[in-house]
């Protein structure tokens, strides 16, 4: 079954398909035998997957398609600084062979015209080791993901042609643009404009860009992220020569063209797109390639500048532990006191991606909702896409919190933020939301003279359970009750088991899991700590046990049997009474606070 985006493809590749308008270029002899009817279009995903419709692997020559790449290699060997001591950025609005000079400096105007690009030429490295278009085809065959050759007839043909390229040279010569020998960096020049390319090697080519300069099929680091914007940059501006400004009206892309039918454009973050088609319209650009971008641009939605709106929901929730808790199982008098204490921590979900307007959202909610605050906990488990500006405004959050007394916790689970994100600053970084909500519990019952729940050891004399009863019932029920003993990983009480017994957890750690009866994925549900009831509804008539309890340390409990309390009702009815009543109680107060906790937490 073909996906919606290869049909859409199909249909733009189908309505440009028989379209012969314009002409095969002349000035260069050897690309008058291009075939007219080839047409291709790919696109290649951030995450290197294909979509090809049409001529995608028919091999013909960059061109000054080449001319985006090298500038970018030169911007990495030299820095942006001395790249732009010889060639500017602004758009010359001429035709891409333009003497496009500036009067004073003789600096080309931009790198994307045939000066530029023969300037930028001549400042990459020629080297005995690797000469300098050797170093051009490798670097090439990296954005492409194969060995990328050149066409011998096609460099032989516009050397053969070449004389206002040389005059081109020989003027930035004369203005020091050029050092030493020109004719060495004009064929090199001619050379890079022959390499040979398919449409698929364009779209893997812009998708590297698209991916930051990470080629998104091997994982080759090629161009450096900040260099990668300079270059867009320019391609947005200058890319398709005096035809620029209508193209990004009406297309909106970083794009460049070439002669020999490639045009190649980038969607920063998602894609990269080619289309090939030799047929040339007056400004050297591919009708068919012009013609096609125009469509799959209105039809995806890829123009820059017609951003979506911002969402509303950047904080997708946002709640304090009073009213929701983590899933460590505590007694129920340190329920009750988080319940009281927990208000000074404020749990904020975010979701989307994390620009400037989203964050200032999530500042502005901080200061409307903070009263009383002592912890803030920022949870980036939904957070999407970040860009420069992430960091710098979570850090200035971090120090205007502080400013004011409070505490910055952040999760990173999808690990959105660089490790040094809050070097310098007293943030903490859990790695879940829920290690961050039990660590502010903890917190708060220590401030409160509660002892750490793992190092606690109840008598079984002291639980909630027991507590109630009087000496004669104690002396009844108490020996009714064996101490057992598990060792870290053991399990307690394992799902789908009969539920015979309940379980008070003395000392130690326990976890909850379920097993998924439908694919056998297993999740931890919660942590159990001393003072918490395990397998309470095996004295309620529950049959089967609903999850598995795993010893996480070395545990003690208190076991009844479902036998020895029945036993000691018979002749003792009044326990039944009471130790039902207390477990009706406290599993009424738990569905209570979990129904509470849905209601705050429903999507």
């Amino acid at each position: 079954m073909r996906d919606t985006i290869t049909r859409i493809i199909e249909e733009v590749h189908r309505r440009y398909a028989g379209t012969m308008d314009g002409s095969l270029a002349d000035y260069i002899p050897e690309l008058t035998r291009a075939d007219p009817n080839h047409f291709g279009i790919a696109v290649v995903t951030a995450d290197g997957y294909r979509y090809a419709v049409g001529d995608v692997d028919v091999p013909f020559t960059i061109q000054s398609v080449s001319k985006a790449f090298t500038y970018g290699m030169a911007l990495d060997h030299r820095g942006a600084a001395a790249v732009e001591e010889r060639v500017g950025v602004e758009p010359s609005g001429e035709a891409f062979n333009s003497i496009s000079l500036d009067p004073g400096t003789g600096r080309p105007r931009n790198p994307m015209i045939n000066a530029g690009a023969i300037a930028v030429t001549g400042m990459l490295p020629d080297r005995e080791a690797e000469p300098r278009f050797e170093h051009i085809r490798s670097t090439f065959s990296r954005f492409a993901a194969r060995e990328l050759t050149w066409d011998d007839e096609v460099y032989a043909s516009e050397s053969a042609t070449g004389f206002r390229n040389r005059a081109i040279a020989n003027l930035l010569r004369s203005f020091d643009i050029l050092d030493g020998p020109t004719d060495p960096v004009v064929e090199d020049y001619f050379r890079q404009c022959s390499l040979q390319v398919t449409c698929s090697d364009l779209a893997t080519m812009a998708a590297t860009l698209a991916h930051g300069g990470v080629n998104p099929v091997t994982g080759d680091a090629v161009l450096t992220l900040g260099n990668v914007e300079k270059v867009l940059s320019v391609m947005a501006t200058c890319g398709m020569y005096d035809y620029s400004g209508t193209w990004v009206y009406e297309v909106g892309l970083p794009a460049k063209s070439g002669v020999g039918g490639g045009v190649l454009g980038v969607l920063p973050g998602q894609f990269g797109i080619a289309l090939f088609s030799p047929l040339l319209d007056e400004k050297f650009n591919s009708v068919r390639g012009v013609a096609g971008f125009r469509d799959l641009s209105r039809e995806f939605d890829l123009h820059l500048l017609r951003a979506p709106s911002m969402s509303k929901h950047a904080i997708r929730r946002h709640y304090r532990l009073s009213d929701v808790s983590s899933r460590r199982g505590r007694p129920d008098e340190d329920l009750e006191l988080l319940a009281e204490v927990g208000r000074k921590v404020l749990v904020l979900e975010l979701q989307g991606d994390l620009f400037a307007a989203s964050l200032e959202r999530v500042i502005r909610s901080l200061a409307s909702d903070g009263d009383g605050v002592e912890v803030v906990v920022l949870d980036l488990r939904r957070a999407g896409a970040t860009d420069g500006s992430t960091v710098g405004l979570l850090r200035g959050l971090a120090e205007t919190v502080a400013a004011v007394g409070q505490h910055l916790v952040v999760t990173d689970q999808a690990r959105v933020l660089p490790s040094d994100a809050f070097a310098g600053l007293d943030v903490e970084v859990a790695r879940t939301l829920d290690d961050a909500m039990r660590g502010c519990e903890d917190a708060l019952l220590g401030d409160a003279g509660r002892a750490p729940a793992g190092s606690v050891r109840l008598d079984l004399a002291e639980f909630e359970l027991v507590r109630h009863l009087g000496d004669h019932e104690r002396a009844r029920l108490l020996p009714r009750f064996v101490e057992r003993s598990y060792a870290a990983g053991e399990v307690i009480v394992e799902q789908g088991a009969d539920a015979d017994a309940l379980y008070l957890l003395g000392s130690g750690v326990a976890e909850v899991e379920f097993a998924d009866p439908l694919d056998g994925s297993v999740e931890r549900i919660a942590d159990l700590y001393p003072g918490v009831v395990i397998g309470e509804l095996g004295l309620l008539g529950q049959g089967r046990r609903s999850a598995t309890v795993r010893a996480v340390t070395d545990v003690a409990c208190f076991e009844l049997s479902r036998f020895e309390f029945f036993f000691i009702v018979r002749s003792y009815n009044v326990f039944y009474t009471r130790i039902i009543e207390d477990l009706l109680v406290s599993t009424a107060e738990r569905l209570r606070r979990a129904n509470r906790e849905a209601s705050l937490l429903r999507d």
